[in-house]
């Protein structure tokens, strides 16, 4: 669970940084969150609880600038446990609610959305350094 709200932040700040998508996939709004089904059917043999290394295989290598992105996710929100980040992912007015509101349950979440909301973030925190 942990591992898949890690990508869906990534894929977030990807998106509001980069201008494009680092899962070339779309999000669904699931029970429990955001969920790439890409990636929840690549990891699903191992089990909710990623404890060992596998092979996962990459159509392409990753960039620079991706991996710097994935590198500062997991330094900023990798500790944090899958109760906390689920309080991130499914806060009220972000794209998860959004979309379970507008959708239902399975709905799309789309990167538009998401980048928004990530774009505001980054307002956000440029406000608040701004009024110190």
């Amino acid at each position: 669970m942990q591992l898949l709200k890690l990508v869906y932040i990534a894929h977030g700040w990807h998106l509001a940084l980069l201008e494009k998508p680092l899962v070339p996939d779309y999000a669904l709004a699931w029970d429990h969150g955001p969920v790439f089904p890409s990636i929840y059917f690549a990891f699903r043999p191992q089990g909710i609880d990623i404890t060992q290394e596998f092979e996962l295989a990459v159509q392409e290598p990753i960039a620079p600038s991706s991996m710097s992105i994935i590198e500062q996710t997991y330094a900023q929100y990798g500790e944090m446990s899958a109760q906390s980040l689920s309080a991130l992912t499914h806060i009220a007015g972000g794209p998860w609610d959004q979309a379970r509101k507008a959708g239902g349950k399975w709905s799309k979440i789309s990167n538009e959305s998401i980048r928004d909301h990530y774009l505001d973030k980054i307002r956000r925190a440029n406000e608040l350094e701004m009024a110190v």
